[in-house]
């Protein structure tokens, strides 16, 4: 079983930060990503740092923008009236219903997982992260640099409306590719998932420029560079209705 030293349960940020920046120590948001975690540092043990006492939950409209506390869970925010619909729908689509009452909103982002479509979907949102001492990045940014920090929020323009086409071995699947859109009030803004390390935003008239996606046992890379061409000329189209 993985070793785990020891649980600390800080009462403020500066507290956790402090936590996390010893070595052997790791963030417990919702919990669905720390097993894999500790299982990494099976031999060497770990300690865990439970954020769920900083009051980091809420999700409240500022100055036309949403903003979304890193706590916040994938199923609070899918039934959340004002948050904008594309990511009411990618929060369901991204987990099974157990798991998105469990899965954080923060924890998301900091995995930056490439086939993440919430991660998609706040990137055409333009989604901006608030960080405990760093401040706020665009998460474009980001997603560059990972820096090493406690996300406090992330606030997202919810205007425009958008939609999600993909491609799966099978309805269920997660997708192999997918195409989220947004037609914005002066632009139409699309990211892919499954062409890059992590949710790429990218040009609508030219969706694979400079794109070298993984092969993998579902399929080849001109085989993901042709699914990315297909479904982001059939996001655009229908965000454009």
């Amino acid at each position: 079983m993985p070793s785990v030293l020891a649980y600390h349960r800080p009462q403020e940020l500066n507290e956790a930060a402090d936590l996390l920046g010893r070595p052997g120590t790791a963030a417990l948001a919702g919990g669905t990503l720390i097993v894999p975690t500790a299982r990494q540092a099976r031999d060497r043990g770990i300690e865990l740092v439970d954020l769920q006492d900083l009051a980091l939950e809420g999700v409240t409209e500022t100055n036309g923008r949403l903003l979304i506390g890193a706590m916040a869970r994938l199923g609070d925010l899918a039934d959340q009236a004002e948050a904008p619909p594309l990511l009411r729908e990618l929060c369901r689509r991204e987990l099974p219903s157990a798991l998105r009452n469990q899965a954080t909103v923060g924890g998301t982002v900091a995995a930056a997982e490439a086939e993440s479509l919430l991660l998609a979907g706040l990137l055409v949102h333009h989604a901006r992260v608030h960080l405990h001492r760093v401040g706020v990045m665009d998460l474009e940014d980001y997603l560059d640099e990972r820096p090493a920090d406690i996300i406090t929020a992330i606030d997202v323009d919810p205007s425009g409306h958008g939609a999600v086409t993909s491609t799966g071995r099978t309805p269920a699947d997660t997708p192999i590719v997918a195409a989220i859109g947004r037609q914005g009030p002066d632009r139409t803004l699309v990211a892919l998932t499954g062409v890059a390390p992590t949710p790429v935003l990218v040009d609508p008239t030219s969706p694979t420029t400079g794109l070298d996606p993984t092969a993998d046992f579902r399929g080849s890379s001109p085989y993901r560079l042709h699914l990315a061409e297909v479904l982001t000329a059939r996001v655009v189209e229908e965000v454009s209705r």
